[in-house]
């Protein structure tokens, strides 16, 4: 059924019911999982960095100087997570302008001939709402593969 999951995560409460509802279609199915998150150069997401470095100082670790070391980070432990589960799982960081973020979605599906995307539910809440819900949007409608989106 599916061999290839693109996972698109945007680090909001969302993300653990998409990485959640990947790992159970990736373990039905034996699906590899590519974990992909497009950053924003112009818009760090601040409250994920600030979250991020105050879970990394608890943790005692060190933390990261910049907003890309932060999201790779995020990438890395999502990635964990279903590897942890016994699944094939790799992660991919892109950097964006604002508003390329769908595109670079639809462009790794094409590229890496994924069977299934899988992102969050474009119903959030919040001052990014409306650029979220924009992603998903574009994803669903453009894409060549189905798309589950996650409430």
């Amino acid at each position: 059924m599916y061999k290839r999951i693109l996972a698109a995560i945007d680090w909001t409460p969302h993300t653990e019911a998409v990485l959640d509802q990947t790992r159970q279609l990736a373990s039905l199915t034996g699906a590899a999982v590519l974990i992909l998150h497009v950053r924003a150069t112009d818009f760090p997401s601040l409250p994920s960095i600030l979250g991020t470095l105050a879970g990394q100082a608890l943790a005692g670790e060190p933390a990261g100087n910049d907003a890309s070391s932060v999201a790779r980070r995020m990438v890395d432990d999502a990635v964990a997570v279903l590897a942890t589960a016994g699944l094939h799982a790799e992660g991919l960081l892109l950097e964006s302008t604002p508003g390329y973020t769908p595109r670079a979605v639809l462009d790794q599906a094409r590229k890496l001939d994924v069977d299934l995307i899988v992102l969050g539910s474009p119903h959030h809440g919040g001052p990014s709402a409306l650029f979220r819900s924009n992603v998903a949007d574009e994803v669903s409608r453009h894409a060549k593969c189905p798309v589950l989106i996650v409430p």
